[in-house]
């Protein structure tokens, strides 16, 4: 969700814009879904069962990891030095950290006063403190996974020299880390970052990727209009087959909590279609470009740039602003539909207006 790279012509990457700003979109489209069909289909979640809704879940958040894995190596690759490296760390953790911090302090104060106003018992003294910082550890769970799996590449790539071996004992061990804490969707996205991150470093070099990452880049270069035909094929035959259980709320990724094979194939069949999801429309988005050549969906791209600040503004608005009227409402996806356009385009003007000013910029990753 932060800028994208510039490309050989010092102007930016619009095609990575366009894809994050038709993710952010659909972040938002899920999120009057859930939040705005009504209290009951919110309360009881009956959004799970809903075909749009699982359309959307199925790819959209794998979509934003494949994005930012893919850059996150361009990020590495260019810091040749250890201090280098710190400091790149360091602010990558910090684009995430400070909106986190901001507005979970915002909810923090604003819950108190809330409380207090209505007698409502609540953690005072020097409890606050580890009340505050649990809360700062479980909120905008998203964001978390961004530093997370950033962290985790980095480390790979800067100190232990992307051992294999050790990278397969990893993602074996993922199956058996307990899920608290919003680890079950750390572990849900750290796959598609990281080969994001290893496709961006590979895919020059026919040699390292074994001839198969050269040959379906060629496919994808010279021959979109098949490789967004068999990409979507595969990801509409998997969505076929969706169900409630395929959410990662829903059921998690430990494999030890359940009866482990039907885990498992769950955890597998997640990666299968979201990355089926993510390779269609990558592939379609470059088919249209190439369709209206010279055209850059300047709309599209601000959204792009300024999808981190859309993502935590959007929250609010339909949750704190619209439910107090949509909680009447009986479920209705054309009207939750019709409702997301107005709630992205008012997130996206806050979070531009946000970004003016200079102490408050950076709470929306500018």
């Amino acid at each position: 969700m932060k800028e994208s790279e510039k490309n050989s012509n010092n102007t930016r990457d619009i095609f990575a814009d366009i894809l994050r700003g038709f993710a952010i979109l659909l972040v938002v489209w899920g999120h009057c879904i859930q939040e705005n069909n009504g209290a009951t289909f919110s309360s009881e979640a009956l959004f799970f069962d809903d075909k749009l809704y699982q359309f959307i879940y199925s790819f959209h958040m794998p979509l934003f990891a494949l994005i930012a894995g893919y850059y996150a190596y361009n990020s590495i690759a260019k810091a040749d030095t250890i201090n280098k490296r710190i400091r790149l760390l360091v602010k990558r953790i910090t684009v995430y950290l400070i909106p986190i911090v901001f507005w979970t302090l915002e909810e923090y104060i604003r819950e108190a006063i809330i409380k207090d106003k209505y007698g409502v018992d609540r953690a005072r003294g020097f409890a606050v403190i580890p009340d505050f910082l649990y809360r700062v550890l479980n909120n905008h769970w998203f964001l978390w996974a961004m530093i997370v799996c950033f962290v985790f590449v980095w480390i790979m790539y800067c100190f232990l020299k992307d051992n294999v071996i050790l990278y397969a004992c990893i993602f074996v061990s993922l199956f058996f880390i307990p899920d608290g804490m919003n680890m079950h969707t750390y572990k849900f996205l750290l796959p598609f970052y990281v080969t994001a991150f290893y496709y961006n470093q590979f895919r020059n070099n026919a040699v390292a990727a074994g001839g198969l990452l050269s040959k379906c880049k060629r496919v994808y270069e010279e021959k979109t209009p098949v490789a967004t035909a068999i990409t979507g094929t595969v990801f509409l035959a998997l969505f076929a087959m969706y169900r409630k259980r395929a959410f990662i709320y829903v059921s998690g990724y430990r494999i030890t909590k359940d009866v482990w094979y039907k885990q498992f194939a769950t955890d597998v069949y997640r990666f299968a279609i979201g990355m089926a999801g993510c390779l269609f429309f990558i592939c379609l988005w470059s088919l249209i470009l190439k369709a209206v050549k010279g055209y850059r969906f300047p709309v599209l791209c601000m959204f792009g740039r300024y999808s981190l600040g859309v993502y935590l503004i959007s929250g609010y608005i339909t949750i704190l602003g619209l439910r107090n009227f949509t909680d009447a409402f009986t479920p209705n996806d054309l009207r939750a539909t019709l409702i997301a356009i107005p709630v992205a385009f008012a997130a996206l003007g806050l979070a531009y207006l946000i970004s003016l000013v200079p102490l408050l910029r950076k709470v929306v990753g500018r």
